[in-house]
C-alpha cells in the first residue's frame, strides 16, 4: 500500500513538471497569421503552469520565438524543430496576478512588459546567426486549460515599414565612399535638396577610414546625385584629424551655407569644426576658431537649427558621453547649445536634457541627438538608442543600435514614442540593407510630408510618413483585432 501511495505521488510530481516545462506542447488557444510590426496585449488572471506567447512562427510551428510567462520567471527564446533555447531571463512580475502582458514587434526588435517587469531583445530568429525575422509570420498563445485568459488583441503597426532601395548606395571600389555613405546634413538651396553624407574609405577604424563629407543633390529628396568628390576633404580641415563627419547645415543670414562636423583623431575626438562657403558645393573655408566647441570628454552626433529666436539664433544639440549621469550607467546623453554666431557657444544649465528612456531597456546606454525639428509648438527629436546584450556563446559585439523618437515643447521634458524604436531594421533577410541596424536619422517636413534618412548597412536609406500621422501618437493607424474571446 505504502509503495502504491509513493507510486502516485512520483507521477502526479512528473505531471505537475511536465506541465510547468512542458508548454511548448501545450494547447494552442489562438493562432493568427501577420505581417509586418504588431501589438500582441493579453491579461491573465490566473496562469497555474504558465503560458506561452508564440511569434515569427511558421504555419506548422516547428519554429517560433517565444515569450513564456509563469509565476517564477519569464523566458525569451526560440523553438526550431523540437528543441528550445531561452536567450534571455527575467524574474517574474512581484505584483500580484492579474497580470497585463504586452508583447511588441518593431522590425527587428521585441519589447515585452509582464505586470511591472519589462525588457527587450533583438532578433530573437538569431540574427546574430543570420537568421532573420520574417515579415509574415504566426502568432498565438499556447497555454493548459486551467489558464485564465481574459483578453488578447492583435495592433498591426505601419509605419515606417516601406521596402525600400538605398536613396544613396556605397561607391564603387577606390571611390571616396566605398564602404560608407551615410546621411549627416540637409539643406535646401535655390530649390533644390543638399544631403552632406559620411563618405568612408576602405579601412578598420569601425568599418571605414579616411573619412571626409560628400553631397547628394535632388529635386524631390527621393532621386539623388552623388557629386563627384569630397566637399571637405580628408586633411582640409584645420584640426589634427583622420576623419570628419557631417553633422548639421543651415543658411545663415548673410546667405553663407555654414556646415558643421566632428573631427576624430582616431580613435579620440577632437571636437566640431565649421566650414562656410557661398555655394552647398563649395568651395569651403575652415573656420580659423576651429574646433569651435570640444566636450569635455568624447562627444560625436548632433544636430544643427537656426532658431532666430530672442536669446540665441542657433541651437546645437549633441550626444555627449557622460561617465557619471544623474540616473543610470554611463553613456551617451543629449546636450543643448546656444549661439548667435556658429563660433562663440553657450551650454545649457540643466544638460544633459536628454537621457534613456528607461534605465532597463533598448536606450538604457546611449541617446544619441541626431535630428531636430520643430512641428507647430512642438520639437520632434530622432535619436540612436543604444543598450548591450551578448548572446552566450556567440561572437556578437553585443551592441544593438537603433532609431528611436521623442517629443518636446521645451526641449527639456521629453516625452518618449510608446512604440519605440520607431524606425528599426525590418530585418527580412541578408539581401535588404537595412534589415539589421538604423543609425543617423535626418528629418525634413515638406508641406504634409515627413522625409526621414537614415543608414543600413553603412548607405543612407529613406523612409517617408504623413505628417499627421507623425504627431499622432495613439495610433499607427492599423487595425486592432480581438482574439480572445473567441466570437465576441
Amino acid at each position: 500500500m505504502r509503495a502504491l501511495y509513493l507510486a502516485a505521488i512520483l507521477f502526479f510530481s512528473f505531471l505537475a513538471t511536465s506541465s510547468r516545462t512542458g508548454l511548448a506542447e501545450s494547447p494552442i488557444l489562438v493562432k493568427k497569421k501577420v505581417e509586418g510590426n504588431y501589438e500582441l496585449q493579453c491579461e491573465v488572471g490566473a496562469i497555474p503552469w504558465g503560458f506561452l506567447l508564440f511569434f515569427s512562427a511558421d504555419e506548422k510551428l516547428s519554429g517560433y520565438g517565444y515569450l513564456k510567462v509563469s509565476s517564477s520567471a519569464i523566458e525569451l527564446g526560440h523553438h526550431n524543430k523540437g528543441k528550445s533555447v531561452t536567450w534571455r531571463r527575467y524574474k517574474a512580475p512581484e505584483q500580484k496576478l492579474p497580470w497585463k502582458v504586452r508583447l511588441l514587434k518593431k522590425g527587428n526588435f521585441f519589447r515585452f512588459q509582464v505586470g511591472d517587469r519589462t525588457g527587450w531583445i533583438r532578433g530573437p530568429s538569431g540574427e546574430w546567426l543570420e537568421k532573420y525575422e520574417p515579415r509574415e509570420s504566426w502568432v498565438g498563445l499556447k497555454a493548459p486549460g486551467d489558464t485564465e485568459l481574459r483578453s488578447l488583441t492583435l495592433t498591426t503597426l505601419p509605419w515606417l515599414q516601406q521596402l525600400t532601395r538605398p536613396v544613396i548606395p556605397r561607391g564603387p571600389d577606390g571611390s571616396f565612399y566605398e564602404k560608407q555613405a551615410i546621411p549627416g546634413a540637409l539643406i535646401k538651396f535655390k530649390g533644390k535638396y543638399y544631403l552632406y553624407f559620411m563618405a568612408g574609405m576602405e579601412g578598420n577604424e569601425e568599418g571605414s577610414s579616411r573619412r571626409s563629407i560628400g553631397v547628394a543633390t535632388s529635386p524631390d529628396m527621393r532621386n539623388w546625385k552623388v557629386h563627384p568628390a569630397p566637399v571637405v576633404r580628408n586633411g582640409e580641415p584645420n584640426i589634427p584629424h583622420d576623419n570628419v563627419y557631417p553633422n548639421g547645415a543651415v543658411l545663415t543670414p548673410e546667405g553663407k551655407i555654414a556646415l558643421m562636423y566632428s573631427v576624430q583623431k582616431y580613435p579620440e575626438w577632437v571636437g566640431f569644426g565649421l566650414a562656410l562657403a557661398d555655394n552647398p558645393l563649395g568651395p569651403f573655408k575652415h573656420h580659423e576658431a576651429n574646433p569651435v566647441y570640444k566636450h569635455f570628454t568624447h562627444a560625436h552626433e548632433f544636430d544643427l537649427v537656426r532658431v532666430d529666436g530672442p536669446d540665441y539664433r542657433y541651437l546645437l544639440f549633441y550626444a555627449g558621453y557622460t561617465p557619471k549621469p544623474r540616473t543610470g550607467l554611463s553613456g551617451d546623453r543629449g546636450y543643448l547649445l546656444y549661439s548667435d554666431d556658429l563660433v562663440h557657444w553657450r551650454e545649457d544649465k540643466r544638460n544633459p536634457v536628454f537621457r534613456p528612456e528607461t534605465l532597463d531597456d533598448w536606450d538604457a546606454i546611449h541617446v544619441r541627438p541626431r535630428s531636430l525639428t520643430k512641428q507647430g509648438d512642438t520639437w520632434y527629436l530622432w535619436y540612436e538608442g543604444c543598450n548591450t546584450w551578448k548572446p552566450e556563446g556567440s561572437d556578437h559585439h553585443g551592441w544593438w543600435d537603433t532609431v528611436g523618437l521623442a517629443r518636446s515643447k521645451d526641449l527639456v521634458k521629453w516625452e518618449y514614442y510608446p512604440r519605440n524604436p520607431a524606425l528599426p531594421g525590418l530585418s527580412i533577410g541578408p539581401d535588404r540593407f537595412d534589415s539589421k541596424w538604423t543609425g543617423w536619422p535626418r528629418m525634413r517636413i515638406e508641406g504634409e510630408t515627413a522625409y526621414i534618412f537614415y543608414t543600413g548597412n553603412a548607405m543612407t536609406g529613406m523612409r517617408t510618413i504623413a505628417v499627421k500621422d507623425l504627431v499622432n501618437w495613439k495610433t499607427e493607424g492599423g487595425k486592432t483585432l480581438k482574439l480572445w474571446p473567441k466570437g465576441r
